[in-house]
């Protein structure tokens, strides 16, 4: 099953939903990670004792703008560049995130490669939405 990732934030526009910047790898692997991370209570703790919960930010069909913990570009970029720094060294921490992104990775490179990647497209998007105005912003997946 295919998964898409989008940044979405309330009043963006259908244009932007189209102009933003892509996933190196497409965004099937990310997707399916943010449904997996959910059955894997362990993933959230080991972000959150990394210090990037905001990349936990979410939403899906049948969320309303109500229902989603928010974050704010900077934040959102912040924890992707802190998630990224602890793969990149081998924080323990990594360990379960990393397995539950290996079920669905793309294995063109090496799953701490792929999931890099991944967290490079975060920080991009997430500056790209920062310059459209976007003042809170969320990762919404579809499939």
């Amino acid at each position: 099953m295919g998964a898409s990732v989008t940044a979405y934030w309330p009043g963006i526009t259908e244009e932007q939903l189209y102009a933003q910047p892509n996933f190196y790898n497409d965004c099937k692997a990310w997707g399916n990670w943010m449904a997996e991370r959910e059955e894997e209570p362990s993933v959230s703790v080991a972000i959150k004792n990394l210090t990037a919960e905001a990349i936990l930010t979410y939403k899906t069909d049948g969320m309303d703008d109500e229902d989603v913990s928010w974050v704010t570009p900077q934040q959102l970029a912040e924890a992707a560049a802190k998630l990224r720094q602890a793969v990149q060294v081998g924080v323990p921490e990594t360990g379960i995130i990393l397995k539950t992104y290996e079920r669905h990775a793309n294995h063109v490179d090496p799953i701490a490669e792929e999931f890099i990647h991944d967290l490079d497209d975060i920080i991009v998007l997430a500056g790209w939405a920062e310059a459209e105005g976007a003042e809170m912003i969320t990762l919404e997946v579809n499939w």
